[in-house]
């Protein structure tokens, strides 16, 4: 059966990170995978050749998403919110202590500002841990982005049809994380080689993290698609 398509998403885009993720990016391209998604975090101070780069990416093909705000939660809201950022997203689930009129400001906040840089509008939008919180498909359908992706799949907010696509990561900083991660792994890429498609997450240290030789083994060059 043919390998399926890859959406590539190189995650948490910020001025932190900015350094690591262009030496990414280069592996990439070096490797002729592409065009990528970069998964933009705008609060940080960010500076103006650090915009003129992603500009850059977007002449060169690759497409940018909003991904949060500033990728760092407020105190924690509830039971659930703490077990997800002790056991998952280690607090930069931004949406989970929200209610839904700060969530949707903050989705709001991070669509402006592509246009306020002159950077082409992003389609998409990636919640941080992919924990989109407590606001509804109907109140996403009000705002600007387009697509709204989840671990599950990718939420089209023009037609209201989610799509399942099966995900693979390679951001384990724990052995424990690396063994679950590599289970997941295996089942969603079976899973991709029926439905076509694969999600591929990379985070800016990946290449130093316990699944670095998944991920190089993995950057041999794949048929990509950037448009979910």
């Amino acid at each position: 059966m043919a390998e399926p398509i890859w959406l590539v998403s190189v995650h948490d885009v910020m001025p932190e990170t900015i350094g690591v993720v262009r030496e990414l990016v280069q592996q990439l391209d070096d490797n002729d995978i592409g065009p990528l998604t970069l998964l933009v975090v705008p609060g940080g101070s960010w500076a103006a050749s650090e915009i003129d780069w992603l500009r850059s990416r977007q002449q060169q093909g690759d497409s940018l998403a909003g991904h949060g705000w500033v990728h760092h939660a407020a105190a924690p809201r509830g039971i659930y919110d703490r077990l997800h950022r002790r056991f998952f997203s280690r607090g930069v689930a931004e949406h989970l202590p929200l209610n839904t009129p700060e969530i949707s400001a903050l989705i709001l906040r991070c669509h402006n500002w592509f246009d306020s840089n002159n950077l082409m509008p992003a389609e998409l939008y990636v919640p941080p841990a992919w924990a989109m919180g407590d606001i509804s498909r109907d109140r996403l359908r009000e705002l600007p982005f387009h697509q709204y992706e989840t671990l599950a799949g990718v939420y089209d907010s023009r037609t209201d049809r989610f799509q399942r696509i099966p995900l693979v990561g390679f951001e384990a900083d724990t052995r424990f994380r690396a063994l679950f991660l590599r289970l997941s792994n295996a089942l969603n890429r079976a899973a991709a080689r029926v439905s076509g498609q694969l999600r591929v997450a990379i985070h800016p240290r990946d290449l130093q993290l316990n699944l670095r030789a998944d991920l190089d083994k993995a950057m041999t060059g794949v048929p990509v698609c950037s448009v979910y």
